[in-house]
């Protein structure tokens, strides 16, 4: 199921690179997000982010099979766009009994008259045969929030 988010910065898009790869900006992300964090490792423009992310107010059709929390894996490898701005794999994976949950795509970060847009594009996959398409709303859903809260907070931090 496919998703697509478009946001502007009154900032550099090196300036919005510099805080998404922050490492106390990714521990502060899980904290908004009332999840706990297992691994933050951050190289130069990559980073992997490994948390248990609460599951409270998922859909009831899926709370019985995940319980109160499931591990999440986020991947970022930066690089320049040759276009004065940046773009990174979207790799963002999960495990459910068994059934992988994968978000997959591309964020930009672009330069635009007084900022960066920043686009994130991508594609949820969940493989669970007859509830896989209903998975996939409820992840897309999330994956709403979670980029909603990250906007919050790079406003914030971004002055």
């Amino acid at each position: 199921m496919p998703f697509d988010t478009t946001v502007s910065y009154p900032a550099s898009p090196d300036a919005v690179l510099a805080v998404l790869t922050d490492e106390q900006f990714l521990r502060d992300r899980a904290a908004a997000l009332n999840a706990q964090v297992q691994e933050v490792t951050v190289t130069g423009p990559a980073s992997t982010v490994r948390l248990s992310a609460p599951t409270a107010g998922i859909p009831p059709v899926f709370a019985r099979f995940v319980g109160s929390a499931v591990g999440v894996t986020e991947r970022s490898a930066w690089a320049p766009d040759g276009e004065g701005g940046h773009r990174s794999p979207l790799d963002v994976q999960s495990e459910v009994f068994g059934r992988e949950v994968r978000v997959t795509g591309e964020r930009r970060l672009r330069p635009e008259a007084g900022g960066t847009r920043s686009t994130v594009t991508g594609d949820v996959r969940v493989d669970a045969p007859l509830v896989g398409r209903q998975a996939e709303n409820a992840v897309r859903e999330l994956m709403t929030v979670v980029l909603r809260k990250e906007d919050e907070l790079l406003r914030a931090r971004l002055g």
